[in-house]
């Protein structure tokens, strides 16, 4: 079985049609992650309607330039995120991004939100979901400071150092279609012990110019067992466990 645990399934416009070509090549869970607070809902919606998509809720670091009330509607979020625990498997996608975000007065609300964030992971004992980029060395240092259950870092393109310092404290991370091209990305999939692999495709995110959808991931496990000189059977079984140790909820 295959598991998607990092996909926005609320934006697409033919989720039916998405679904049914996952589960075509076998994937058979989708984890829908949040990004901004007109999200939430929308993902708590399509989990109850489709027994394919898990939810997973969280604020996006991008949410501080898109949405200028997020400051005024973290309360609401909050609450939505403690309504709906148990149906949630993680919070995400949540994080720091000094890359996108270059609006350095935003930073400040970004970090609040992030520090909340993590709080509620502590306080449910759930999972996280991170996005790190372009600010890998503050959410590095601000983690230790929280008891997570497990951390996922969604598709690390990052400097070496922090990816070796995730791989000592025993994080997950998750693999994205990128691997068919980028260099940062086969070389994060090589340094990580096939035991904190996970697979997602961060879809409808746009791959060489092709939409992603969840059905890609068959074709990242592919080249992720290339690479590594494992066996693809092997290693679906191998990434099926690692997904049930860091998101047991969606089993």
């Amino acid at each position: 079985m295959l598991i998607d645990i990092h996909c926005h399934a609320n934006l697409y416009l033919n989720l039916e049609k998405i679904i049914k070509e996952a589960k075509n090549v076998g994937v058979e869970k989708i984890i829908s992650v949040g990004m901004s607070f007109t999200s939430l809902e929308r993902i708590l919606e399509i989990s109850d309607k489709y027994d394919t998509i898990y939810p997973a809720l969280g604020i996006h670091p991008e949410e501080v330039r898109m949405n200028k009330n997020i400051g005024n509607q973290l309360d609401l979020v909050v609450d939505i995120i403690k309504k709906n625990n148990a149906k949630i498997c993680a919070i995400g996608e949540i994080g720091l991004d000094y890359h996108f975000v270059k609006e350095k007065e935003l930073y400040p609300l970004q970090k609040d939100i992030f520090k909340i964030m993590l709080g509620l992971a502590q306080e449910l004992n759930l999972p996280v979901n991170l996005h790190t980029n372009g600010a890998e060395k503050i959410v590095f240092d601000m983690l230790p400071s929280y008891n997570i259950p497990n951390v996922n870092i969604h598709w690390y393109s990052g400097p070496e150092q922090f990816l070796n310092l995730g791989i000592d404290r025993g994080y997950f991370f998750s693999v994205t279609p990128a691997i068919s091209y980028s260099p940062a990305v086969k070389n994060t999939v090589l340094k990580i012990d096939k035991d904190f692999i996970l697979l997602e495709s961060d879809g409808p995110v746009k791959y060489s110019g092709k939409i992603g959808t969840p059905a890609m991931i068959r074709d990242v496990l592919n080249a992720i067992s290339k690479l590594k000189k494992i066996d693809s059977k092997e290693l679906e079984i191998q990434i099926e466990n690692n997904t049930k140790l860091i998101f047991p909820k969606i089993f």
